[in-house]
């Protein structure tokens, strides 16, 4: 029915960063961009949404940081919390920190708590808090030293620092040649303690075997307990940890609303444009049967959860159906704001164009966006939007639906209004 939709897709990506951008900049201390290097000095807090994130300097109250690859280098009195897939962080920071992504290195002296989920985790930095720490492979280096207790969990952890409290740790595989001044209480498949270890505290290991205790090292008293290691002792330490990172950290909530509002506007002027024969159509389906049209898309969004899977396997089973099976997962978060879309359109035409007869461009933007600023300026009441925004929805999806199988055109050829 549309013409390249991934196009107006990109197009409306486009113009939703570039809004983002232009509602970011009248916030002090907010950046919003590809790729920012940065040399800070702000009396407040700091709020960063890039994909590769380069900042130095100082900031006297909170970092809040998504990104991609992030690399800190700050001196800090307030928080510091960083999603993204690199994290690197650096420097001083008087408050707690949260880190959660892929590959995570602290250098940093911390003068609070530390919490930490990620894949590849390297901490070489002092805390003089306490740790939680989960991820697949945690380095504790030689230069690292947490002052306060200690959580840890992962599959393999390499312990070769020093902590100065109670170790609470969870682990597939645990090394120790670092040095630990208080209780240790292991919970692993294996313990290898190395040469150069020592621990002062009394440990005491959950495991199949026995702890490997190599000559050298230095362990005040062990106390063994047999014990069936499972994953799930792993996944409780990861549970116990809190990170308050969310989107609303970041971006304020309508800045987040105004940069919907604007990819669906403009999505709908170029579906307007480039098919206005399927949006007559789409428009009309729902005028001849408006309850019809609802509830459909009702339905439809019902079924989507059992017809997308099962549509998905259906096509994988043929040679030429894998690749159409993977453009169906790519596009159907396209078709499905497109569905909003053609709701707000729907709506706006027939709370404005009262004749009944196909409207031209002109009406039809202004009906679309009348609609679109009622739904931006309710952003603010969380559950009206949400059941606004499933109405229209459902009511587009519907529309739609009824539009494929029409068997009767829209009355094209009839004068448009407002053109």
């Amino acid at each position: 029915m549309f013409q390249s939709p991934i196009r107006f897709a990109q197009s409306a990506l486009a113009a939703g960063s570039m809004a983002a951008t232009l509602a970011s900049a009248a916030f002090a201390g907010q950046y919003v961009g590809g790729d920012l290097k940065l040399v800070l000095d702000e009396d407040e807090g700091v709020e960063i949404f890039a994909a590769d994130v380069t900042a130095t300097g100082q900031v006297r109250g909170d970092v809040a940081v998504i990104g991609v690859d992030v690399r800190l280098d700050l001196i800090t009195e307030g928080q510091v919390r960083v999603l993204g897939h690199d994290i690197e962080l650096d420097g001083l920071v008087d408050d707690k920190v949260f880190l959660a992504g892929a590959d995570i290195r602290v250098g940093a002296e911390l003068s609070d708590d530390l919490s930490i989920a990620g894949a590849d985790v390297i901490l070489d930095g002092a805390i003089a808090g306490d740790a939680m720490i989960a991820g697949l492979v945690v380095v504790l280096t030689p230069d690292s030293v947490i002052s306060g207790s200690s959580r840890l969990g992962a599959r393999k952890l390499y312990l070769e620092g020093r902590l100065e409290d109670r170790v609470s740790i969870g682990a597939r595989e645990v090394r120790i040649s670092g040095v630990i001044l208080g209780q240790v209480d292991i919970r692993a498949q294996e313990v290898i303690i190395e040469p150069d270890a020592r621990i002062e505290g009394e440990l005491t290991v959950r495991s199949p075997d026995a702890p490997q205790i190599a000559e050298g090292a230095r362990v005040e008293s062990v106390n063994y307990i047999e014990y069936h290691f499972e994953d799930r002792d792993v996944i409780k330490h990861d549970m116990k940890m809190h990170f308050p990172i969310g989107v609303n950290d970041f971006v304020a909530p309508w800045a987040i609303g105004g940069v919907l509002a604007a990819n669906a506007f403009l999505l709908g002027l170029l579906a307007s444009a480039l098919s206005p024969r399927g949006v007559n159509k789409i428009v009309d389906a729902f005028r001849r049967r408006p309850w019809v049209s609802g509830l459909s898309g009702l339905v439809m969004l019902a079924l989507l959860p059992v017809l997308t899977p099962t549509l998905f396997l259906l096509l994988v089973l043929t040679v030429i159906g894998i690749p159409l099976a993977f453009l169906l997962i790519f596009a159907l978060p396209i078709m499905l704001f497109l569905a909003f879309v053609f709701g707000g359109i729907v709506i706006g035409d027939l709370a404005l164009n009262h004749t009944g007869k196909p409207a031209g461009f002109g009406l039809r933007a202004g009906s679309f966006l009348a609609v679109i600023v009622v739904i931006a300026l309710l952003s603010m009441t969380p559950f009206l939007t949400w059941l606004l925004s499933m109405i229209v929805f459902c009511i587009g999806l519907g529309a739609w639906t009824l539009a494929i199988f029409a068997r009767t055109a829209p009355v094209e050829n009839m004068p448009a209004e407002g053109s």
